[in-house]
C-alpha cells in the first residue's frame, strides 16, 4: 500500500499564501480596490480559465496570464504578465505554511511509502516541499507539466502507481478537491479520500459525499490507517 497526496491546500495553507502574495501584487499595481474584493476576483478568474489546462487544451502559463488580464488590465502583453506572474510566484513561495498538523501526520505515516501528484512546476512544488521540511517523506513527485497529463486525467494517477510499483488497487490519494483529487483518484482505480480543511466546512457540496472528511482544526488519518490496516 502507498500513500499519494496533493500538495496546495492539502498539506501546503493555499488560501493564507494566496492572500499574502496578493496583497504584495496589490502593492506592487497601487491598486486602490478592497483587498477582499480584489482577492475575490482573484480566486474566481482563474476557476473560469484554469480548467482549458487540466482539459490538456492551454500551457499552464495561459490560465495564469489571462487572469492578471481579466483582473488587472485586458491589455496586459505576455512579457508584462509573466513578469507579473513570477513576482507574484516569488511572494506566494515565500509565504507557503504547511497547515499546522501535517508533519505529525506525516511522521505518523512514514512506515508506508508516498509519494505526490500534483498539477504544477517542479521548480515551485519541489521547493514547497523542500522549504517547509517534508521532501524527505515522499519517493516519487509526478507532476503535469512533466508527465503531459493533469489531473483529473486518470493517466498522471495511473503513472504515479506505475513509480511507485504498485497496481492503483494498492495505492491512497489525498486531496483536498473532490471533482479534480478524490473523485478523480477513484475513477483511476484508487481509493480517494477527500479531505476538507476547517475553512471550508460550510461548502454545500461537502454535503454527504463518501470521499468528505470533517477535521475543524486539519486533518486525521485514521481513514487511510483503516484501508491499510485491511
Amino acid at each position: 500500500m502507498v500513500i499519494l497526496f496533493d500538495i496546495d491546500g492539502t498539506l501546503i495553507d493555499h488560501n493564507q499564501a494566496e492572500a499574502i502574495a496578493v496583497a504584495a501584487l496589490r502593492h506592487r499595481l497601487g491598486v486602490t480596490e478592497p483587498g477582499g474584493a480584489f482577492l475575490y476576483r482573484w480566486r474566481t478568474a482563474l476557476e473560469r480559465h484554469y480548467s482549458g489546462y487540466l482539459a490538456g487544451e492551454l500551457s499552464i502559463q495561459e490560465p495564469r496570464r489571462e487572469r492578471l488580464r481579466e483582473v488587472v488590465e485586458p491589455t496586459l502583453s505576455d512579457t508584462a504578465a509573466d513578469e507579473l506572474i513570477a513576482a507574484y510566484i516569488d511572494d506566494y513561495l515565500l509565504a507557503c505554511r504547511l497547515y499546522s498538523d501535517v508533519e505529525p501526520t506525516l511522521a505518523r505515516l512514514s512506515a508506508y511509502r508516498m509519494g505526490i501528484i500534483s498539477n504544477g512546476e517542479r521548480n515551485q512544488q519541489q521547493g514547497k516541499l523542500e522549504r517547509t521540511g517534508i521532501a524527505h517523506y515522499f519517493d516519487a513527485l509526478i507532476l503535469s507539466t512533466e508527465c503531459g497529463m493533469a489531473k483529473p486525467a486518470p493517466g498522471i494517477f495511473q503513472l504515479a502507481c506505475v513509480s511507485m510499483g504498485v497496481p492503483p488497487s494498492q495505492a491512497v490519494y489525498v486531496g483536498d478537491r473532490q471533482d479534480v483529487d478524490a473523485e478523480a483518484a477513484r475513477r483511476a482505480g484508487l481509493l480517494g479520500i477527500w479531505l476538507v480543511h476547517g475553512e471550508l466546512l460550510n461548502r454545500p457540496e461537502c454535503g454527504d459525499s463518501p470521499f468528505t472528511r470533517f477535521q475543524p482544526c486539519g486533518w486525521d488519518c485514521e481513514p487511510i490507517n483503516n484501508v491499510t490496516a485491511s
